[in-house]
């Protein structure tokens, strides 16, 4: 029965979307190195203005909109807004409550964000009870959900929205919809297929994807099962990708597409076995995944852009590391292995492995004042103390300023 439960999961696991990817074939391990030149073409330094009220250190969290820079702040539980010239221009702080992932809606031009009660700290099982009978309980008090406005009109006025029962979930702000992601088993539900993704519309549940029994020990079930939401250029679009699922999907509207398809090495790959064997406890399901260190979990910021991909893994043992696949010729790179040069103004090679926004024509990335201070003489020296006049300027003030400095970076167009 237990076996013919999870091959019965893997058909409906099949089911999520049309096959109509791009298959990558991708050797982690033999991931080249490229010079900057040949990936870059442009950068701008964006130092970014440090005051009393601007300053911050802990940074969780960064949007680039058209034409602002967004930061969450986790050590004083703020939003940050500047220009893309780097001038301060409003901060919201948010008290008793905890901020959340930042999104942009480009329809609002507004920062949509979720933040959570600090005096409510709600076990997993409760949460899974609560989303199943949530009677008459106002949610609000557990999470609020609001959108910080940023156009002339409207500008950082803040609306608050109702709080379905739902939110005390991770959301995600689609189109006036909410994308709710659901882990794992939930015993409350009464349903033998569940799903890891849903599409609510007020309290109507749209669409559905990533079906799953809702049998209790299950392979999966011995850890949860995230679901990866990456944003894009578009309020219609998002990247997709699930815990062990090799393939990156693109979802439209409500339309799942597989996008691309991930294809490893067996030492890379989660064996079919792992949706076969019934572990008999937690021991034996982390001994499992230790064996298969190697093996990709998951996928992170994801920036598609005609000639490149850019994309994050972590395997099994929690190492990540962050790669840029060249479509045209098929190869991958490691950014920590990218050698910096003169059209990144020799920045500290440690500033691609951070490149995780873009918009129509940059990637951005950013360089703390104190590693651009260490790496200062070495790159004086490299232009035999006679810099390009705006990074002169910007060498000369470091230590006059403590927020990072955002890097711009522009695709080479000659990229092939």
């Amino acid at each position: 029965m237990r076996h013919f439960l999870t091959v019965a999961c893997l058909l409906l696991l099949r089911l999520t979307a049309s096959a109509q990817d791009q298959a990558l074939y991708i050797v982690p391990d033999n991931a080249l190195g490229i010079k900057a030149a040949n990936l870059f073409s442009e950068i701008r330094l964006i130092p970014l203005e440090t005051t009393s009220n601007s300053y911050f250190n802990n940074m969780a969290d960064f949007v680039v909109t058209p034409d602002r820079l967004v930061f969450m702040d986790n050590e004083s539980n703020s939003i940050l807004i500047f220009d893309k010239n780097g001038k301060f221009l409003h901060k919201y702080k948010k008290k008793k409550y905890k901020l959340g992932q930042l999104q942009y809606s480009y329809a609002k031009n507004a920062i949509f964000f979720t933040s959570s009660n600090k005096n409510y700290t709600i076990p997993f099982s409760k949460v899974l009870q609560m989303t199943q009978k949530p009677g008459n309980r106002d949610f609000s008090k557990y999470k609020n959900i609001e959108l910080l406005y940023l156009g002339d009109k409207e500008q950082y006025r803040v609306e608050k929205l109702p709080v379905p029962y739902y939110a005390i979930n991770n959301l995600y702000y689609m189109n006036g919809c909410y994308l709710v992601r659901n882990s794992r088993y939930n015993k409350y539900a009464k349903d033998t297929v569940l799903y890891h993704l849903d599409i609510m519309n007020g309290n109507t549940k749209e669409r559905s994807y990533f079906p799953f029994l809702n049998v209790a020990k299950l392979p999966t079930d011995f850890d949860d099962i995230s679901i990866n939401i990456d944003r894009t250029l578009n309020d219609s679009t998002v990247y997709i990708q699930k815990n062990y699922d090799n393939t990156l999907y693109k979802l439209v509207n409500d339309s799942l597409i597989s996008e691309y398809r991930f294809v490893f090495p067996a030492a890379n790959t989660m064996p079919a076995s792992f949706y076969t064997t019934a572990f008999r406890n937690n021991i034996d399901y982390t001994s499992y995944k230790t064996k298969y260190g190697k093996a990709i979990r998951s996928f992170f910021n994801i920036i598609d852009l005609e000639k490149v991909l850019f994309f994050g893994m972590n395997d099994n043992a929690w190492g990540y590391k962050r790669y840029v696949f060249n479509k045209n010729a098929s190869l991958l790179y490691d950014l920590s292995k990218t050698t910096s040069d003169s059209t990144t103004c020799f920045m500290p090679a440690g500033i691609f492995s951070k490149i995780s926004n873009s918009d129509r024509e940059y990637v951005y990335t950013y360089v703390s004042p104190g590693d651009l201070l260490k790496e200062k003489a070495s790159i004086l020296s490299r232009y035999n103390n006679a810099p390009p006049p705006f990074l002169k300027e910007l060498l000369d003030q470091i230590g006059k300023f403590s927020n990072p400095v955002i890097i711009q970076l522009k695709i080479n167009p000659a990229i092939k």
